[in-house]
């Protein structure tokens, strides 16, 4: 049998559309646009093209829905010039998934205006359909696949396992809890590896006032492994990064820090975060190993106006982490 190799990134495909603004404005008021980029967006192609520029050996494969139109079509030209498969896309009689991203040129934070659009109708029949050789299946923002919640998710996920894939999940901080407790949660127990930032590991965990030190982030992913995680839950913050595994592992690592004041855009910085876990666990790393690179990835990410305008290859994160070891602030 053949070896599996390379990752699958499965769901949130969309464009970006990024402008960055002089402030954010209260309703009825002004806010000027100094800057407008169109991208790729969601965790899909940002982990892809992240993972594209890391290790160019590693097969990459693009599964999601567009529509038949310039969007769509963008988003397959970029994906082709990373390299990644495409066979997985399918064609919709909705306009390809947009978000509007506002950055607020004086905090680098950002707002987003979401439509789901194609992306509205990919669900079990399209998952089900992918054939690649791929290791590992990484879910993207889950949450925001309503065809796919709304049908049996741990079947689904079963279905993939049985094919030989890994799966992989991470989420999206949105309000709805309902989505957490009701779809997530009962399907945690066919999840392999679950990366997800410390907002919904406290949604998902019924903990949503508990203080984000590196203590209670840990316990966090302990207690979701214990809901069924069958391999590593890594838990993220701005600050620090957690991971534990079945294999008893458990690491707590700060992240490296950039003044509020030399960042250009934290947009994307989770999915680059997510991209060097991935990785990581992908060529099984230990897991000191595994947040180190996905440290490293949000590190460069946060340098860029765009998701992936940051990516660095494998060489650039051994030189940062070698100058890391050697600097006292380390």
């Amino acid at each position: 049998m053949t070896k599996r190799k390379g990752i699958l990134a499965i769901g949130n495909v969309l464009v970006d559309r990024t402008l960055m603004i002089s402030d954010y404005p209260q309703e009825t008021m002004l806010a000027t646009i100094s800057h407008i980029e169109q991208h790729c967006g969601g965790g899909c192609t940002n982990v892809l093209f992240n993972l594209a520029k890391l290790d160019p050996e590693l097969p990459l494969y693009l599964s999601g829905a567009i529509g038949d139109d310039a969007e769509g079509q963008f988003i397959i030209r970029q994906a082709l010039q990373h390299h990644v498969n495409t066979e997985g896309l399918s064609l919709t009689a909705l306009p390809t998934s947009f978000t509007d991203v506002m950055i607020n040129s004086q905090s680098g934070e950002r707002t987003f205006f979401h439509y789901v659009g194609a992306m509205s109708l990919y669900g079990k029949q399209q998952i089900l359909r992918q054939n690649h050789p791929a290791k590992i299946a990484h879910i993207a923002y889950l949450p925001l696949l309503p065809a796919l919640l709304n049908h049996h998710l741990p079947a689904i996920l079963q279905a993939l396992r049985d094919k030989g894939l890994l799966i992989s999940i991470d989420l999206v901080s949105v309000r709805n809890k309902a989505i957490f407790m009701q779809h997530i949660r009962p399907a945690l127990p066919y999840i392999d590896f679950a990366i997800i930032n410390e907002v919904e590991a406290k949604m998902l965990t019924d903990n949503e006032g508990l203080p984000s030190n590196p203590e209670n982030l840990l316990r966090l992913a302990h207690q979701i492994q214990r809901l069924g995680v069958k391999n590593s839950v890594i838990v993220h913050c701005p600050e620090w990064a957690v991971a534990c595994n079945r294999a008893g592992e458990n690491r707590c690592i700060p992240s490296y820090w950039v003044e509020k004041q030399n960042i250009v855009s934290t947009l994307g910085a989770g999915d680059a975060f997510c991209a060097g876990c991935l990785y990581g666990l992908h060529q099984n790393m230990p897991l000191q190993a595994v947040l180190q690179l996905g440290h490293s990835l949000a590190y460069f990410n946060l340098f860029s106006v765009s998701a992936t305008g940051g990516a660095v290859s494998y060489s650039q994160v051994q030189q940062f982490l070698r100058q890391k070891s050697l600097s006292p602030q380390a």
